[in-house]
């Protein structure tokens, strides 16, 4: 995996929301530094929200010919910083994430941080690595996704769409904190939270009037077309780890007992997400 500029900005953010002095990070998957001595400085000058003691160290990171992931979470506040991949890369746990880690291994660490840049889409079961996500996440936490969503052939297994982290939300209680459409080098196309609605909006062929297919063709003219899906997610309870269903389907199963009871309405109210039993009655 490669730790690039949009990895780092985001990290970044996310390290400046976190109320503790000696904050904990992990990331899925080992990741090989892409960022370098340039990106440190223009870090720095471009008046990123860095306190005293971040940019001191960054400047002290800038001045070294070459330095890993670990150097640059450290530099900006990282206490301690950890990874897991099957390769056991970087003194990684070579763990495999398909994998309950909690039970397969024992493991029993949680962090304050935890990051899914660019590992999700290489894991087949997709149901333990977000559960592995959960585990790992320690209660206002928070979670880091920055995963492929247009125009990634064959990249990996997956591409993921906007409404998957809105109804794993809606699931599990995290408050979303941010959702964005980027590329590697940084540039981002964000909404306000009071809009996030129009990104879990249904696109349909030959349809007009679309708000997040707008959204899109901005994306693909303002940062290019292989557009990544950046979403920070905060755990708010250490309640167990719960499957989401897709939010249109809730309606078709709310006079049953079942697991999705108790779940929000997440991606259900955006435009075009009509549940089932509407269409049957029409």
């Amino acid at each position: 995996m490669t730790f690039n500029p949009v990895a780092a900005l985001n990290v970044l953010e996310c390290k400046n929301m976190i109320a503790k002095d000696k904050p904990k990070a992990i990331d899925l998957g080992s990741q090989t530094a892409s960022i370098d001595s340039i990106f440190i400085k223009n870090l720095i000058d471009q008046n990123k929200p860095l306190d005293d003691l971040q940019k001191k160290a960054l400047k002290k990171l800038s001045n070294k010919k070459n330095f890993t992931t670990k150097d640059y979470f450290n530099s900006i506040g990282f206490n301690e910083y950890k990874s897991i991949d099957i390769n056991g890369a970087y003194e990684s746990f070579q763990f495999d994430l398909n994998k309950n880690i909690f039970e397969h291994y024992n493991f029993d660490q949680k962090y304050d941080l935890v990051i899914n840049n660019g590992t999700g889409e290489h894991v087949f079961n997709q149901y333990s690595l977000f559960l592995n996500f959960h585990n790992l996440t320690l209660v206002n936490g928070i979670m880091l996704n920055i995963l492929p969503f247009i125009d990634w052939i064959n990249h990996g297994f997956y591409n993921f769409n906007p409404i998957f982290f809105a109804d794993l939300a809606a699931s599990n209680g995290y408050k979303i904190i941010k959702i964005s459409l980027a590329n590697r080098n940084g540039a981002e196309l964000k909404l306000t939270s009071e809009n996030f609605e129009i990104l879990f909006e249904q696109i349909k062929p030959n349809r007009g009037n679309s708000k997040f297919e707008k959204m899109i063709e901005i994306a693909k003219d303002k940062i290019g077309k292989n557009i990544l899906l950046v979403v920070a997610t905060k755990k708010l309870s250490d309640s167990v780890f719960k499957i989401p269903l897709q939010g249109k389907y809730l309606n078709d199963v709310s006079n049953f007992k079942t697991d999705y009871n108790s779940q929000e309405i997440g991606s259900a109210g955006a435009a075009n997400q009509i549940a089932d039993n509407i269409k049957r009655n029409k």
